[in-house]
């Protein structure tokens, strides 16, 4: 769930649709080996950086329907990264509370 919020609010537009090629699943896959932990905060923190950073790539069509490899870029705005970490943020806070209730 982290991780299809993330993809939205990281490559959907205004009504929360993604065209990328880039998938959900490769916001989960940790960077370094010690962040291969299963808890609630280091999937976050996963998520979180592999949005900010960038650097995922994946395939896409151009417009002649062509095959085309492309790189997702870093967010180097500061209007968007506080938006998408404040965001990310609230999302992670929410799961923590469910988890909790339960």
């Amino acid at each position: 769930m982290l991780a299809d919020a993330a993809h939205v609010l990281r490559f959907g537009d205004g009504e929360g649709e993604t065209t990328t090629p880039i998938k959900a699943e490769q916001l989960l896959v940790p960077r370094r080996h010690d962040d291969r932990a299963d808890d609630l905060w280091t999937v976050w923190n996963v998520v979180q950086e592999n949005a900010v950073k960038g650097g995922l790539r994946g395939i896409g069509r151009d417009d002649l329907g062509r095959p085309r490899r492309m790189q997702s870029r870093a967010v180097n705005g500061i209007n968007q990264d506080i938006k998408l970490n404040k965001a990310l943020w609230l999302i992670g806070k929410k799961m923590a509370a469910l988890k909790a209730a339960r």
